[in-house]
């Protein structure tokens, strides 16, 4: 079963820059692509390209609400990411699992007030779930499930201390091994630190890449015959412009696309 991970990054003003996956047959070549979400208007934008032709498109709808933050995953473990939304005030967490307008098919909360979700297969299993980074105490928390009928996830499976309280979370199977793991983007600088395993400890692989102030996520760019692990890109909300990278070191992007709006 092919695996997306999808992550999101909110950016300062009303787009938040999320990858979205492509729909393509089981045994073509496929890459990550990405989407953003309008948080003053609450409509989704995520764009999708075929391999074959190499024509372009964007699919928009309505999900959620503005003030939320969204998600993608594969929640119900069949292949595919769909969306889900995160409300910082209280952590409650409401998943679809079709990418079409509706409600939520279910909702559970997580975390606490204040807290960051990040998403991800973080054992290996194919399906992604809900996380969440701590930023007042530069702490994880993993949770390996989904929870239901609007009820608490309870305790996380395991936590643990990784960054410094300001650093901005994202995940991705930085080393290609099936099991998605945290990394941290240091906006101020535009620092890189990526950790192949789920434990407390030093960054594994650290590097500068893009701007400060750029809004950084993670996923397979490259196809996935040919690839098969996550590496950085950056949203630079003043150019409109996504910038892409298929290894995780310095250096320029080797794909950029304009997209999105400057706010």
């Amino acid at each position: 079963m092919r695996r997306w991970l999808s992550v999101v990054v909110v950016v300062a003003g009303s787009f938040v820059a999320v990858p979205a996956v492509m729909a393509a047959a089981e045994d073509a070549p496929s890459a990550d692509t990405f989407g953003m979400f309008d948080t003053a208007t609450g409509w989704w934008y995520l764009r999708y390209e075929d391999p074959g032709s190499g024509v372009e498109w964007t699919y928009r709808f309505l999900f959620g609400l503005p003030s939320e933050v969204p998600l993608l995953g594969d929640w119900d473990c069949d292949g595919y990411d769909t969306p889900g939304m995160f409300r910082p005030g209280d952590g409650f967490v409401y998943l679809r699992n079709d990418i079409a307008i509706g409600s939520g098919d279910i909702g559970f909360f997580v975390g606490q007030q204040g807290d960051v979700p990040v998403v991800g297969d973080f054992n290996g299993d194919g399906c992604d779930t809900v996380s969440v980074y701590r930023p007042s105490e530069g702490r994880m928390f993993v949770f390996d499930r989904i929870g239901g009928g609007d009820g608490g996830l309870g305790a996380a499976d395991y936590g643990y201390y990784y960054g410094n309280p300001l650093d901005k979370p994202f995940g991705g199977d930085f080393d290609g091994d099936g099991i998605d793991t945290i990394g941290l983007h240091r906006e101020s600088t535009g620092q890189v630190f990526l950790r192949n395993s789920n434990t407390q400890g030093v960054a594994d692989v650290a590097f500068y890449y893009g701007n400060p102030g750029d809004r950084i996520i993670a996923a397979d760019w490259a196809e996935r015959s040919t690839h098969g692990f996550d590496s950085v890109g950056v949203f630079r909300p003043y150019a409109r412009t996504m910038f892409l990278r298929f290894a995780n070191t310095q250096g320029i992007a080797d794909v950029d696309y304009l997209y999105g709006n400057p706010d």
